[in-house]
């Protein structure tokens, strides 16, 4: 593909279906796109099926059910955040394929003493809850993010 170079103040009309003059011809360099490979998960790896919840989005393994945590006494909750949004989450003592984004923050928190950071997924960067921080170390994971492996794998 060719392409003409304007000079200085010049405007810019050229033969839609005629090659530019040689002497003001340029050469574009269109680079190839590149599709990034995807491997695909059809089974959890070396997981749990009985007991693993799933990224929702892209079935990463990321807690498991004997890694629920009691927070006085309750492991699931429903909360609303400052602009109104109900989130039901359950909570975990440990996660795996999870990642921490951000700082953890005591404003607006949701267990008192405890400060949040969001919780991503680390393969596909869905946010998939919070991890808080304070007496205790947790996570609180969206209900409606995660899914049972079983529900997925059967």
């Amino acid at each position: 593909m060719k392409a003409r170079l304007l000079a200085s103040g010049e405007v810019g009309v050229a033969p839609l279906n005629g090659p530019a003059p040689a002497e003001t011809e340029a050469e574009l360099v269109i680079p190839p796109i590149v599709e990034p490979e995807v491997e695909p998960q059809t089974e959890p790896s070396a997981g749990d099926a009985a007991g693993d919840w799933l990224c929702a989005w892209c079935h990463n393994r990321i807690a498991n059910e004997k890694d629920r945590f009691p927070y006085n006494g309750k492991d699931e909750f429903t909360f609303t955040n400052p602009e109104g949004i109900r989130f039901a989450i359950i909570t975990f003592s440990r996660t795996r394929g999870c990642r921490e984004v951000g700082s953890p923050s005591l404003e607006h928190t949701w267990f008192a003493g405890h400060a949040w950071s969001v919780c991503q997924c680390d393969r596909c960067s869905q946010q998939l809850g919070w991890f808080y921080i304070g007496q205790h170390h947790f996570a609180g994971l969206i209900k409606g993010r995660i899914v049972r492996a079983l529900q997925v794998y059967n």
